[in-house]
C-alpha cells in the first residue's frame, strides 16, 4: 500500500479535482433539498426570540464542552487552540481532508451534528432550519475550536449525517414521549434526544410539527462472531470472537400503514443499529429517510409504497469489511401481497455521495488515516417476505463504490454486503432469528501491490422483542 506518512497527520491537501467535485455535489444537495418544498423551505413559523437564541447557545456550549474535555482530560493536541491557529483557519486555502480515526470522522462527527440539529429542532424549527443551524455550528467548530486546519470531510459529514441521524432520533423520541409509557417513555426519549428533553423544560410550549406516524421497533439480543479472509493467501486477516450483540430496528411511517403521512422530511425512515462487545467493541448504523416524495397505491390495495428523493447515512465498522458514506438519491419502498396473509416488501436506493470512506491503507491509525476517502455511490436492495405469526425472511444487499479522488493514493474501493436473515415468532412479541452476512472488498490503487480482495463472514443468533406481533405489517 502507498503509505500515509506521519508528517501528513494534520491532513492532506485538497486536490483541484476534488474541490470541483465537492462543489458540484454540495450544490446539487442544496438544490435538491430546497426544491422539495414549493413554498420557501426555510420559512419558519413565528417563534419567540428565545427559541432561536437558546439553540445557538447550546451549540456553542457543546463546542466549548468538547474543547474543554479534550484539553483537560484527554490532552489532545488539536485542543491547544492559539491565535495563530485561528488566523490560519480563517484562510480559505487552509481547508484539508483530515486524517482522524475512522470512528471519529465517520460516527463521532455525525453524532455531534445530531446534537446541534436537535438543539434547533426541539426549539420548534423545521427540518431545514435545524439543518442550517447544524451547518453553522459545524463551521464554527472547524474554524474556532480546533488548532488543526479546518476539515472539508467533517464539514460534509457533520451537517448531512447529523441532520439525518438527528431527525430520526427526534421523531423516535417524540413518539416515545407521546405513547403513554410513563416514566419509561420519558427516560427512553431523553436518552435518544437529550436536548429535546432540556428544551422542553426551558422553552415555551410550542406546537409540534411532527405527525405521530406509526413506529415499528424491534430489539435484538444475542451473540455474533466474524472473520475476514485475505483472498491473496486464503488466510484470516482479522477475527471477531463470539461475543454479545444488541441491535435495534426503527421503521417510521411505513407506506403500507394507512396512518402514515408524508408531510415533512423523514416522515418515512428506517434506522438499523447494532453494537457487539466486550472483547472487540464494534458497531454499525444505517439510516435511510425520505426527503421529498409521495406514496402510491391506496388503502386496501395489494401494492402500496412510497417513492422520491432519499437521504442516506451509513456507518459500518464491524470485524468484517467497513465502509461509511453520506448520500442523496432516488429510492422506492413498497409492499406487495402476492397471496392472502403473505407479504413481500421491497426497498431500493441509488445515492451519490460527496464524501465516503472505506477499506484500509494498512498503516497504523496512530500515525495517520488508515482508510481511503473520496466521492462515491451507494446502492441498496432490500427484500422481505413474511407471513405474520409464521415467519419473516430477509435478503439485503448493499454496495459502496468509493473513488480515491480527493487525496492519494488514487484508485477505487468496491465493497458489497449481502445479508440473509430469518425470524420466527415464539410467543406474542418475541421471536428467534439467525442472520448471516457475506462481505466482499475489492480495491485497486496505485501499483499492483496496492490491490486487495478480502472476504468477510459474520453470523448472528438473536432473540427479538418487537413492538407488535405482526412484523410491522398492517394486515388487510
Amino acid at each position: 500500500m502507498t503509505p500515509v506518512h506521519p508528517e501528513r497527520s494534520r491532513g492532506a491537501p485538497f486536490t483541484p479535482s476534488g474541490v470541483r467535485f465537492l462543489a458540484l455535489a454540495l450544490a446539487l444537495t442544496a438544490t435538491s433539498a430546497h426544491a422539495q418544498e414549493s413554498d420557501a423551505p426555510l420559512r419558519e413559523p413565528e417563534l419567540p426570540a428565545a427559541n432561536y437564541l437558546v439553540p445557538a447557545l447550546e451549540s456553542a456550549t457543546i463546542n466549548l464542552g468538547l474543547l474543554a474535555f479534550s484539553n483537560l482530560v484527554t490532552r489532545m493536541d488539536f485542543a491547544l487552540v492559539t491565535p495563530e491557529a485561528l488566523a490560519r483557519n480563517l484562510r480559505l486555502t487552509s481547508w484539508t481532508v483530515d486524517v482522524d480515526y475512522y470512528l471519529t470522522n465517520q460516527f463521532g462527527h455525525a453524532y455531534q451534528g445530531s446534537l446541534y440539529f436537535n438543539a434547533a429542532r426541539s426549539a420548534g424549527m423545521n427540518f431545514w432550519w435545524a439543518a442550517f443551524y447544524t451547518t453553522l455550528s459545524s463551521l464554527s467548530w472547524e474554524l474556532f475550536f480546533e488548532s488543526e486546519p479546518p476539515s472539508v470531510n467533517d464539514q460534509i459529514t457533520t451537517p448531512i449525517a447529523g441532520s439525518l441521524l438527528g431527525e430520526a432520533l427526534h421523531r423516535a423520541a417524540h413518539r416515545l414521549r407521546s405513547n403513554g409509557l410513563g416514566w419509561v417513555g420519558v427516560v427512553s426519549a431523553t436518552l435518544l434526544d437529550p436536548l429535546g428533553a432540556l428544551n422542553g423544560a426551558l422553552l415555551e410550549e410550542r406546537d409540534e410539527d411532527i405527525t405521530l406516524d406509526p413506529l415499528f421497533v424491534r430489539w435484538q439480543f444475542g451473540a455474533t462472531a466474524g472473520v475476514v479472509i485475505d483472498q491473496s493467501d486464503r488466510l484470516p486477516r482479522d477475527r471477531m470472537p463470539p461475543q454479545a450483540l444488541v441491535a435495534v430496528l426503527l421503521v417510521s411511517g411505513a407506506p403500507w400503514d394507512p396512518r402514515s403521512t408524508y408531510d415533512a422530511p423523514l416522515s418515512y425512515f428506517d434506522l438499523r443499529a447494532d453494537l457487539s462487545f466486550p472483547s472487540k467493541v464494534v458497531g454499525n448504523i444505517f439510516i435511510r429517510g425520505l426527503l421529498a416524495g409521495g406514496r402510491f397505491g391506496g388503502e386496501g390495495s395489494r401494492l402500496q409504497g412510497v417513492w422520491g428523493l432519499f437521504g442516506d447515512y451509513d456507518y459500518a465498522a464491524p470485524a468484517i469489511v467497513r465502509a461509511s458514506a453520506v448520500g442523496l438519491g432516488p429510492g422506492v419502498i413498497f409492499q406487495l401481497q402476492p397471496a392472502p396473509k403473505l407479504y413481500l416488501q421491497v426497498g431500493g436506493l441509488l445515492g451519490a455521495s460527496p464524501f465516503a470512506a472505506a477499506g484500509q491503507l494498512n498503516v497504523s491509525p496512530d500515525l495517520a488515516r488508515d482508510y481511503h476517502v473520496g466521492p462515491g455511490l451507494q446502492s441498496i436492495l432490500d427484500l422481505r417476505l413474511l407471513r405474520p405469526g409464521w415467519f419473516q425472511l430477509e435478503l439485503s444487499a448493499r454496495n459502496w463504490l468509493v473513488v480515491g479522488a480527493y487525496t492519494p493514493p488514487s484508485g477505487f474501493e468496491s465493497i458489497t454486503w449481502v445479508t440473509v436473515a430469518a425470524t420466527v415468532p415464539i410467543w406474542r412479541w418475541l421471536g428467534a432469528g439467525a442472520e448471516f452476512t457475506l462481505a466482499d472488498r475489492r480495491a485497486q490503487f496505485t501499483g499492483e501491490e496496492d490491490s486487495a480482495n478480502d472476504t468477510g463472514l459474520a453470523l448472528r443468533l438473536t432473540l427479538s422483542v418487537m413492538s407488535e406481533p405482526h412484523f410491522g405489517v398492517a394486515q388487510n
